[in-house]
């Protein structure tokens, strides 16, 4: 099988259902933005210093696999078939609350960069901050909301990985 199709070359791609849509439609902008976060991801995980974060970050990008699924439709039906999971929403606020117990509070705006890791978490962290932004120019059926909300709570994990990290 070719990786090119032409299909493409007029400005428009298909969503998982057939449906041709250009390639600027917002949920061609999700699932790009969310694809982009994670190979920032995958080159956060491969920081010799994060080894210990290793798995869940690669869960991370797991779950991020799926929920590109649940965005490259606007059919319910096909999308149901990729149901997300809310346990992943409490991992992400398991670590978030693990984490912060260890952490002074914050008193300040934060400056990114503190270290090489420091600064791709929040890399992560904006590019997320940006999908959440795209998926809230969809109106958002059913099936999408949990994965929404779990968006949400990835981009506050990232900004709490990131301190975690540093101090």
């Amino acid at each position: 099988m070719k990786v090119y199709t032409k299909t493409g070359d007029g400005g428009t791609s298909s969503l998982i259902g057939g449906r041709r849509v250009r390639k600027n439609d917002v949920h061609l902008e999700i699932y790009g933005t969310l694809d982009e976060l994670s190979s920032f991801i995958g080159l956060l995980k491969n920081q010799q210093e994060l080894e210990k974060y290793k798995n869940e970050l690669t869960h991370i990008q797991q779950t991020l696999v799926n929920i590109n699924c649940i965005f490259a439709t606007d059919d319910p039906e096909i999308a149901k078939n990729n149901s997300f999971d809310i346990k992943n929403i409490q991992f992400l606020e398991n670590k978030i609350d693990e984490y912060e117990q260890m952490l002074p509070p914050v008193t300040d705006f934060l400056i990114p960069g503190e270290n090489k890791s420091n600064a791709i978490t929040n890399i992560c962290r904006t590019i997320c901050r940006r999908a959440e932004r795209r998926i809230n120019d969809l109106q958002l059926a059913e099936f999408q909301t949990a994965a929404a909300i779990y968006i949400n709570r990835l981009s506050d994990y990232f900004f709490v990985l990131g301190r975690k990290i540093t101090y």
